[in-house]
């Protein structure tokens, strides 16, 4: 019966990253999806090399293994996330007390990003599992019954001690934040523990080898250091924009640094570790997604004090709970009305292709954005990649977002993108012309950019398109419907 409370938050966290999963089904899952794509072909082909040192951007592969298993479902790669942000959550309440998982249950910024499709919540849940050993370690080490070797104390810090040397190398395979996050929860037994320590550190110097070689040969790139560098005001209003009004609960953590000592060196050291990565321009300053790491910790500082992690945690509800409902009626009606990607599911031939076009209205990291055109195709379905109908002829880069990132999406080809670009776009309907395909284009949401229908139109002029609107206006345009017949 004392499990209750726990049970209750972690069963109301995952309740939260459940609905974020359902509203997370939209372009920018396909888009995120297809970077992962290069890393699945290197496991698929059997290149260990690849599979090693394949990264998206700078991340490490660890994700991307995940990814692999996923079978192509989309519905797969969104619980994926929102389960390992959710374990997040268990593990915080198992350590630190069930008001601390309330605070990481509830945190706004974790569950805006609580189903991406990239490697962030896995961030989370290896970082919470850091926390997790490195306190059977401490727990243990201090324990008066931990003297003997037979003593099931001194066996939980072995436990411990094996757990956070893991968890910190799987730290290091999913962000380069996270070994940092890793060493610093090992740095934190260096006074009382220095064996327990040097031991953690050398299990993650041993495992995390290839990542570090891996990062100092990207440190020449040009793109490492190409973002714009450390600026308050982007900083701070990007976060406003996720965190609102719970930001209030920042200051109340200060009164958990007496209690949890280490949980607050954690917590600057990481914070600081961020903030150096924004100043050198390896992390964009305008995304958020850095700061998720933060939670663990900031949830065990928050939990320290019962009654300022149940606030903390009704405070985040407060703030996130009236957006998110809105989205989810957004989107149910939406469903109700006909739109263009109706009647283009049910004239188009089963074997034609589609094309989703749809301008970028808002910022890359934008995390209120729905799209009930992606719900008209089912996440429970495989959605293999497609790379084109010959086997033998030249495949294009699949992660080239100019070619729309086709996958099979309910038995057809479905390209989606927010532009046409002349030279892919005429590639891609030269192949699907070949083998005998109609395209049919589907523009939607697209009144306030400039001049998408016109654009359509003339992106397929002398290809016998013939196009026509299709339902009403309510807001962001009447939609646009192109095919183009072989």
């Amino acid at each position: 019966m004392r499990h209750l409370p726990l049970l209750a938050v972690v069963a109301a966290g995952l309740a939260l990253r459940l609905v974020r999963a359902a509203l997370r089904w939209d372009e920018i899952a396909l888009a995120y999806a297809a970077y992962q794509q290069p890393w699945v072909d290197a496991a698929a082909a059997g290149d260990l090399l690849g599979v090693l040192t394949t990264y998206t951007g700078l991340h490490p592969p660890l994700y991307s293994l995940l990814f692999g298993l996923t079978a192509h479902t989309p519905a797969a790669w969104l619980l994926l996330s929102a389960l390992l942000s959710a374990g997040a959550v268990a593990l915080v309440g198992r350590t630190y007390g069930t008001p601390a998982a309330a605070v990481l249950a509830a945190d706004p910024l974790q569950l805006a990003y609580a189903a991406e499709v990239n490697n962030y919540p896995l961030l989370v849940f290896v970082a919470a599992l850091c926390l997790t050993g490195r306190s059977m370690a401490s727990q243990a080490a201090t324990s008066e019954t931990a003297a003997s070797a037979s003593d099931p104390g001194r066996w939980s810090g072995v436990v411990g001690v094996a757990l956070l040397g893991v968890a910190g190398v799987l730290a290091g395979w999913t962000h380069l934040l996270g070994g940092v996050f890793g060493g610093l929860c090992a740095l934190t037994l260096l006074r009382r523990q220095p064996k327990d320590a040097a031991l953690v550190l050398g299990i993650m110097a041993l495992g995390c080898a290839p990542i570090v070689w891996r990062a100092l040969s990207l440190t020449g790139q040009e793109g490492t250091f190409g973002q714009l560098g450390l600026d308050w005001a982007a900083l701070g209003h990007g976060l406003w924009v996720k965190v609102g009004w719970w930001a209030l609960a920042a200051p109340v953590a200060l009164v958990g640094f007496r209690e949890r000592p280490a949980e607050a060196v954690i917590f600057v050291g990481s914070a600081l570790a961020i903030l150096g990565m924004v100043a050198l321009g390896v992390a964009a300053v305008h995304q958020q997604p850095y700061w998720l790491l933060l939670g663990p910790p900031a949830a065990a500082l928050l939990g320290a004090v019962p009654a300022a992690g149940w606030v903390a945690a009704l405070l985040g509800l407060a703030v996130w709970a009236p957006g998110e409902r809105e989205r989810v009626q957004q989107v149910r009606r939406d469903l109700e009305r006909p739109r263009a990607i109706d009647f283009v599911l049910e004239e188009a031939g089963p074997e034609d292709a589609l094309w989703l076009l749809s301008p970028a209205l808002k910022p890359d990291d934008d995390k209120t954005d729905t799209s009930d055109v992606l719900w008209r195709f089912s996440p429970w379905a495989s959605a293999p990649p497609w790379r084109g109908d010959d086997a033998g002829a030249q495949r294009f880069e699949y992660v080239d977002y100019a070619y729309g990132q086709p996958r099979r999406l309910g038995g057809r080809v479905v390209h989606s993108s927010t532009d046409l670009w002349p030279e892919a776009l005429g590639d891609a309907l030269d192949r699907h012309r070949a083998a005998g395909r109609s395209v049919w284009f589907v523009l939607y949401d697209h009144g306030p950019a400039d001049d998408y229908d016109g654009m359509l139109q003339r992106r397929l002029a002398g290809r016998s398109a013939s196009c026509r609107y299709y339902g009403e206006d309510v807001g962001l345009g009447t939609d646009m419907i192109c095919e183009v017949r072989p």
